[in-house]
């Protein structure tokens, strides 16, 4: 733990950035240095970077004065760098127009409609909290797009013997549903880590990395606050702990050949006994019926399949192959 926070208790981009992998992405409390931190480092060291939204709507309030994500920086080390909005993107400069470039600001959500952008002298991409709050809206293809994004910014660098673009994606605790741990098959594995008390994962080929702020001395500051002493207690697991919790479970091995294929969708798949009314989760899939575990997808599973909550919250019926299945159920479901 003494390598994810500083002496001081904040997120240690120090230690972070010097980890290989391309691909990192950092999950945890608000208000405890993930974006203001890498912010302060990169601007120090004149790296300029790629400072990434989801939504536009979310990049236009990063153009105004009050919205300016600088705006601390400036006021902590006297510094004056502004947004300057012009043709669907913002350039941060340094005091004016023609100051230095210190870092450019894009949306996802229409960034593939941008032309003309040279990226080919950015090596960071700083996604801001790239896990969707509870009511914004999703954007279609959301993962193929991040990817598309990553690519025009990263082209050849590899073959030409240079270091891959180092994306940073800093999220906040507020669920495991998502189409980046969707499409990177990771949720399983999240909740292990929240369940394990494990901070840092990587995978296999080094590409990616995964750091949960748990245990995080900032956050256990906090809760002596005047906020979090008045908030309820789902907002501080929330913002504080990156707890998903489940309030009752229903864990058990079940034979699958008793059972029948309902429907997949995301990384688990739901099942039907032959002859009893009951029903098991498994992280077992089938190819038809899926459906993706966010955006549309997610909202006609629920549509379609809303039977399964009164099953499970009023028949209790559902079994579980495993915790962590369960919690996915759970999130699938907003049954937090």
């Amino acid at each position: 733990m003494g390598k994810i926070y500083t002496d001081e208790g904040w997120v240690n981009w120090d230690y972070i950035l010097d980890q290989e992998a391309s691909f990192i992405s950092v999950v945890g409390a608000r208000g405890v240095g993930k974006t203001y931190g890498i912010f302060k480092k990169l601007t120090k060291e004149g790296k300029k970077f790629i400072y990434l939204r989801r939504l536009k709507s979310q990049l236009d309030q990063c153009g105004k004065p009050e919205g300016n994500p600088f705006k601390k920086i400036n006021d902590d080390t006297g510094r004056d760098i502004k947004p300057f909005p012009s043709g669907g993107i913002i350039s941060f400069k340094e005091t004016d127009k023609t100051g230095p470039l210190v870092a450019v600001g894009v949306a996802l959500s229409v960034v593939a409609n941008i032309r003309g952008i040279d990226f080919s002298d950015y090596d960071y991409i700083v996604f801001d909290e790239f896990i969707a709050s509870a009511g914004e809206r999703p954007i279609k293809n959301e993962f193929s797009a991040f990817l598309n994004f990553y690519e025009t910014v990263n082209r050849n660098r590899e073959l030409e013997g240079k270091e891959a673009v180092k994306c940073i994606m800093l999220g906040n605790a507020n669920t495991l549903i998502n189409p980046y741990f969707s499409a990177w098959h990771f949720m399983q594995t999240a909740v292990r880590m929240i369940t394990g008390g494990q901070m840092v994962w990587r995978s296999a080929d080094k590409t990616r990395m995964t750091i949960l702020l748990l245990q995080s001395p900032i956050s256990e500051q906090k809760k002596g606050t005047a906020l979090y002493q008045n908030a309820t207690d789902d907002f501080i697991e929330m913002a504080l702990d990156n707890a998903f919790r489940t309030d009752e479970t229903k864990i058990k091995s079940e034979p699958l050949k008793e059972y029948i294929h309902l429907v997949s969708v995301g990384e688990i798949g739901i099942y039907k006994h032959k002859s009893e009314r009951k029903y098991f989760v498994s992280g077992t899939q089938a190819k038809e019926p899926y459906y993706d575990s966010f955006g549309i997808g997610l909202k006609m599973f629920q549509q379609d399949y809303y039977m399964l909550r009164v099953h499970y919250m009023v028949s209790k019926n559902v079994w579980f192959e495993s915790f962590e299945v369960e919690v996915i159920f759970r999130e699938l479901f907003d049954l937090r």
